[in-house]
């Protein structure tokens, strides 16, 4: 039945005598239609109203990524804004836009539609007007280059780590690289990484008591002022470090690095975790302004990540035993304290601040027992900004190059909707 017609009929009730009850149930008849067909109409507005936001925020987003120029941000906006809609819904756009802010740091797209009703019009509203809105912060074109230092330990129980380390070498570049794109973020324009292994300056508790000394030719017994008595303190050698190695060019080379090693050592639990940290902070990491090798333009972005395997917690900076070995790095390279280190991981002359990583895999809530105190340095590295935990040690090994990838996407800007 039509509208008109139920209209008449209603009129017919009016003035027919068998009494108000007809007119009353006519009433209540185009309330309930009236009331139905305002169901429909708002729940239609709905539904369009939730498409057109989908158009927006896919146009917003597509202006926003990475590889694009600013010029060409709007007319790619929408395009995408059109290819999410059918003809009968670019209809109803009665304006549309998408403009970059002010600052040049985020894209805004909005469109005003106007939607036909069907039976709320009988009440004198023939539209519904809508604006739906989305902004998105824009992640520019740059010159990047990564830079990670693996602090491995290379204990006696880190055989899986070493292991996976080995097994991950030859193709780390192109590995990572396919998983940095799974997560939308583009290859760097250079990849570099350097390995060190670290195992214990202070593994044996020498007290300065006699211990015996092999000279060359025989055994002899010594005490603490013989020059050869300290040498007896930590793993030999306690740190094995290389210089970076360009990926993929110098693969072979970096895979030929790690390959050989072996774990050994530590003994006594508790390792120099941190003075493989402070070693790696030491890095010859790339500056923003650099020219990267082989390039010709100068990098915009560096993202220097330290990335540790651990089982077992470290010393603290300037555990007695491990000062005594005649190896171990002097105060003006290794800090002696914890405020020491900090002070050098925040310091931008030494590591880019706005990017820094460190990324660590095991449990940084591990305490040990040293002879003069507690050897909780997971526990402090854990507060310093950059710091995250990439996964168990298990998890590090098993999923290496994804669990990396996951870290280093924190840090990469990717468009995203902000509105």
């Amino acid at each position: 039945m039509t509208i008109s017609k139920l209209l008449a009929r209603i009129k017919l009730f009016n003035t027919d005598a068998r009494g108000s009850l007809a007119v009353t149930f006519a009433l209540l008849s185009v309330s309930v239609v009236l009331m139905v067909g305002m169901t429909m109409d708002y729940t239609e507005k709905s539904n369009i109203e939730t498409k057109f936001q989908a158009a927006v925020d896919a146009g917003t987003l597509a202006a926003a990524r990475l590889d694009d120029e600013d010029s060409e941000r709007a007319q790619i906006a929408g395009r995408h804004f059109n290819a999410n809609l059918s003809s009968n819904e670019l209809a109803m756009v009665s304006h549309k836009e998408f403009v970059m802010t002010e600052d040049k740091e985020r894209i805004e797209g909005w469109a005003d539609i106007v939607i036909p009703t069907r039976f709320v019009g009988i009440l004198g509203f023939p539209s519904f007007s809508s604006t739906l809105r989305a902004t998105a912060a824009i992640a520019r074109p740059e010159i990047r280059q990564l830079d990670i230092v693996m602090c491995i330990d290379a204990t006696g129980s880190m055989g899986s780590t070493l292991n996976a380390v080995k097994t991950n070498a030859l193709n780390l570049e192109a590995n990572l690289t396919a998983e940095l794109e799974k997560r939308g973020i583009k290859a760097f324009d250079v990849m570099r990484v350097r390995a060190i292994y670290y195992r214990d300056y202070g593994g044996s508790n020498l007290t300065g008591s006699n211990r015996w000394w092999h000279n060359g030719t025989s055994w002899v017994l010594i005490n603490s002022s013989h020059p050869e008595y300290w040498k007896g303190v930590g793993d030999t050698p306690p740190m094995k470090s290389s210089a970076f190695f360009n990926l993929p060019a110098d693969r072979t080379s970096f895979s030929a690095y790690v390959s050989p090693e072996t774990a050994t050592g530590g003994a006594d639990l508790p390792e120099s975790g941190l003075e493989c940290v402070n070693e790696a902070m030491d890095s010859n990491w790339a500056k923003v302004g650099d020219l990267p090798s082989g390039g010709t333009k100068p990098l915009q972005a560096v993202y220097p990540v330290i990335a540790v395997w651990t089982d077992i917690t470290a010393h603290r900076p300037g555990y007695s035993v491990s000062l005594k070995n005649p190896d171990y790095p002097p105060a003006t390279k290794m800090p002696r304290t914890y405020d020491g280190l900090r002070a050098k991981w925040d310091d931008p002359k030494i590591i880019d601040q706005k990017r820094k990583l460190l990324v660590f895999f095991g449990n940084p809530a591990m305490i040990g027992s040293d002879t003069d105190g507690p050897a909780d340095g997971w526990l402090k590295v854990k507060e310093w900004p950059g710091f995250m935990v990439g996964g168990t040690l298990t998890e590090g090994n098993t999923q290496l190059v994804t669990k990396l990838a996951d870290a280093i996407a924190s840090k990469v800007l990717i468009p995203t909707l902000t509105e």
